[in-house]
């Protein structure tokens, strides 16, 4: 892979960035018309990298701008993406590409996202085809394209014909994680607000630990009786831990590879009043 510089929200823009990816696309058609099949594929594979850290980026900047659904998706798609290259990689690439860092920040990052429910459609399909070879797919008649998998730059997936849908369900783990069903402005971001106000760029480490902490019950009098419980059991805060004297709450730490003010170490309370 070419180096660039490709850190920020700017860098994605940059008439050099653009001459790489029209480069690569015009390198991988070439091969494709020689029939030089190992070179379109690794045409291919630096495009897609440049893509996915592009996307990346994106993503994170769209967290920073308080955009949470927009960068929600295109966490998503990096998922889809980083699974592909990774199937189609080699372990020299897949460290110059980010691969290994993106992949974990990409969960670290929707763990902190409030959504839980989803919308999971279920289809009837009248079949599927290879996108290489048009080959009509069948449990006993298969083509020799492997899906997930680049021949000759391009990459083969499974097409569906004759869709049909049939119900759609909620769920809590979605296969299509784009489904949400809430509307954001009832849901609370602050994590995600909080862990991005101190980052400057998609690529800084960071890690996070879950734990708990207790407080004592005076700091809950913004909490009424009749609202879920602070402890995340699912009841009501009368039901489950009004009576305490101390009520013990989810909290997560976020480590840093940088040194902070003295003041991000303060520990933000969700409950305080005001």
């Amino acid at each position: 892979m070419m180096k660039i510089e490709l850190t920020t929200i700017d860098d994605t823009n940059t008439a050099e960035i653009k001459n790489v990816l029209e480069y690569l696309e015009t390198e991988k058609k070439s091969a494709i018309a020689n029939g030089d099949e190992d070179k379109a594929n690794n045409c291919w594979l630096n495009l897609a990298s440049l893509d996915l850290n592009i996307l990346f980026i994106k993503a994170f900047n769209n967290i920073k701008l308080k955009n949470y659904r927009q960068a929600w998706n295109e966490l998503e798609q990096c998922e889809i993406k980083e699974n592909y290259i990774r199937e189609n990689s080699y372990k020299d690439h897949i460290a110059a590409s980010r691969l290994d860092f993106i992949k974990s920040k990409i969960s670290k990052w929707q763990s902190l996202y409030p959504y839980c429910l989803f919308c999971s459609p279920g289809f009837k399909v009248g079949y599927y085809s290879c996108s290489i070879c048009g080959h009509k797919i069948r449990p006993r008649s298969r083509c020799e394209h492997k899906k997930g998998k680049v021949y000759n730059g391009q990459l083969c997936v499974h097409e569906v014909h004759d869709m049909e849908m049939l119900e759609i369900s909620i769920v809590t783990k979605p296969a299509q994680k784009y489904s949400v069903m809430h509307d954001d402005s009832t849901l609370d971001f602050t994590l995600l607000e909080h862990l991005s106000s101190f980052l400057d760029n998609a690529f800084e480490d960071w890690n996070i630990r879950w734990t708990k902490m207790k407080f004592p019950i005076a700091r809950f009098s913004s909490v009424s009786k009749e609202d879920k419980c602070p402890c995340k059991s699912d009841k009501t805060f009368e039901a489950c831990c009004m009576a305490k004297n101390e009520v013990e709450i989810p909290h997560v730490d976020f480590l840093f590879s940088k040194p902070l003010p003295s003041d991000a170490e303060n520990i933000v309370f969700p409950y305080d009043n005001g």
